[in-house]
Order: C-alpha cells, then sequence, then structure tokens
C-alpha cells in the first residue's frame, strides 16, 4: 500500500499492463470472464492512482519541506526558509559568532554562509527517511559546490514533524559531517 501512496504514476502503470494482459488474452482467447476481470484490474489501476495523488505520507511530506529548505539555502533565499522551520527550530551545530538560536540563528547562518561563500548548486545524494510515531528523521547526504573550496560533501540530521496547524515543517538541524569532518 505504502508504495501505491508513494509512488502512483509507477503503481497504477504497473496494474494498468496487468490489466491488459488479462483483456488481451481473454479477447485472444474468447474467454468472457478474463475480459471482465481486467476491466476490473483496470479500475482499480486508477483508483490507486487517484488514491496517490491525493493522500500524502509523511514521507512525502519531509521531503517536499527538505528540498525547498535546501533550494532555498543555495539560492540565499532567507524570505522563504521561516516558512519550513518549526517556530522552535533547533540548530544543532551553529557557526561560530552567531548567538541567536531558533529561526533567527538559521537565518543568520544562512547569512554568513553567503557572505563567506557562493554555493553553486547542490545535489542530493541519499535522502533516507525513517517515519516515526511524530515525526520523521530525514538522514541526507548533499553534494554541494561552493567557491573557493570546490565541491564539498556533507551529511545531515534533520527532524521533520508538523506544527500546531498542520504543517510539516523543519524541527533541527544536525550537521553530522561537513568534508570529512565529523561534528558528534
Amino acid at each position: 500500500m505504502r508504495f501505491i501512496l508513494e509512488h502512483p504514476w509507477l503503481s497504477s502503470f504497473m496494474i494498468t499492463a496487468i490489466s491488459f494482459a488479462l483483456v488481451w488474452t481473454g479477447l485472444r482467447d474468447g474467454k468472457l470472464l478474463r475480459t471482465k476481470v481486467g476491466g476490473i484490474v483496470f479500475l482499480v489501476a486508477v483508483v490507486s492512482c487517484v488514491l496517490g495523488i491525493v493522500v500524502d505520507t509523511p514521507t512525502e511530506h519531509a521531503k517536499r519541506v527538505v528540498y525547498s529548505f535546501v533550494r532555498a539555502v543555495e539560492e540565499g533565499n532567507t524570505t522563504s526558509v521561516p516558512s519550513m522551520l518549526h517556530r522552535d527550530v533547533i540548530l544543532v551545530d551553529q557557526w561560530k559568532g552567531i548567538s541567536e538560536t531558533g529561526i533567527e540563528g538559521v537565518i543568520a547562518s544562512v547569512h554568513k554562509l553567503h557572505q563567506k561563500h557562493t554555493l553553486s548548486y547542490n545535489t542530493i545524494l541519499r535522502f533516507q527517511p525513517v517515519e516515526r510515531t511524530n515525526d520523521v528523521l530525514v538522514e541526507l547526504s548533499l553534494l554541494s559546490r561552493v567557491s573557493g573550496i570546490g565541491t564539498v560533501p556533507s551529511r545531515w540530521r534533520l527532524l521533520i514533524m508538523p506544527d500546531d496547524h498542520g504543517d510539516w515543517t523543519i524541527y533541527s538541524i544536525d550537521a553530522v559531517e561537513i568534508m570529512g569532518r565529523s561534528y558528534r
């Protein structure tokens, strides 16, 4: 069921292929029951596609928020960053010289990053979500193109959870490793 919800197009395509095979062999062999079953399987494919598009899983919410956050940090878009963060966001590893906490600390960190370096692009190598009861823990591996340094590998741990209004936001940001340097 999870596969159908998170990959509606692929799952409905596979179910439609089974339906087509049943209808084809039913028509070829003159078996009306097989043709009817193929039609019913096609209706199941349509329902599964609609259901997968309408229903969002916690993993899909987390993926949407994390990808938007990475894009906003890359572009230095500090006006959209607060909408992706929980009001009590925890920044586990802060830049030296930044005393702010919460959303202000994250915005100050993004400003400091863009003062020191220009980010050309970020490539997400691994997005590994772990759904828990009330949140999603995401292990994220990135390759970032940083001016003056080159391509920098990094690993992050993000905690995504719904806020009071039901909007999924980032609650905790933890830099696990940047350029081979561990922050644990």
